[in-house]
């Protein structure tokens, strides 16, 4: 779960992602969208935000941040995740895949052992997408695994396709320790996370946007009851509305003004 500081940076965080997308910063929907996805880690959503800021368009969803994240925890879509699971058919391949993978491939290897590979591909995506689907909603990360293959040359090979894929988020750092060994690769300094992309103001108009986003920050405290909270935001939205007809009022009036003789 996400600590008050990082709650805080959320919302800025991800209202000036959906203020850049057009998207208008319904209080309500925010404070929802928060709450949904205040289980994830920091580094997560940094990376998440950062592609859909670069990749995404359109409304900016659970589903869509969700999509996003999955990709940054070493999720894969189902097309990938079959593609992954055939390749450990092949006892000299090492295949670096994921709980999820392993136990939706189990339902369906039976089935490709046994001739009928269009049955086996649909058990495996409907078995696949059920598992993360469950995993989704209790808020279960996938959990990596390595078969490492006979091809002792491939092995290495395997692993750093992976990281390049993005099916090992934490890099070398997260391997099994008995894995690390047959890999001949030294012992962890600590489990370590991807460094996140920089999400420093780099623009005039996100600068503006997280300007904008200062003091809905400070309302979406975590401790503030929720009613209270949505009152006060819906109350600051007012007065953005105000001083923005108001400056519409003064450019006509001073528009008038300059067509006088």
């Amino acid at each position: 779960m996400l600590d008050e500081d990082a709650r805080d940076w959320l919302a800025e965080e991800l209202g000036a992602t959906m203020e850049l997308a057009g998207q208008a910063i319904r209080p309500a929907a925010l404070s929802l969208l928060m709450d949904d996805l205040a289980h994830l880690p920091k580094p997560v959503l940094q990376m998440a935000l950062a592609r859909i800021r670069a990749e995404h368009k359109g409304a900016i969803l659970t589903g869509t941040v969700l999509q996003y994240a999955d990709h940054a925890l070493g999720r894969l879509l189902p097309a990938e995740a079959y593609a992954l699971a055939m390749n450990s058919q092949d006892e000299r391949a090492t295949v670096v895949w994921n709980n999820e993978i392993a136990e939706a491939w189990g339902l369906a290897a039976p089935l490709l052992a046994a001739g009928d590979k269009f049955g086996a591909r649909q058990a495996f995506m409907e078995a696949y997408a059920r598992i993360t689907g469950e995993a989704r909603a209790t808020r279960r990360r996938p959990q990596l695994q390595v078969s490492l293959g006979y091809d002792a040359e491939g092995r290495t090979r395997a692993v750093q396709e992976a990281i390049a894929a993005g099916r090992l988020p934490g890099g070398l750092e997260t391997l099994p320790d008995d894995v690390r060994e047959q890999l001949a690769l030294p012992a962890p300094r600590a489990a370590l996370a991807l460094p996140a992309p920089d999400v420093q103001a780099d623009s005039p108009a996100k600068a503006e946007a997280l300007a904008k986003l200062q003091t809905l920050r400070a309302l979406l405290t975590r401790g503030m009851p929720r009613a209270q909270r949505l009152l006060k935001v819906r109350a600051w939205q007012d007065r953005r509305r105000t001083r923005a007809l108001k400056a519409v009022a003064q450019q006509r009036v001073d528009a008038f003004q300059g067509t006088k003789p």
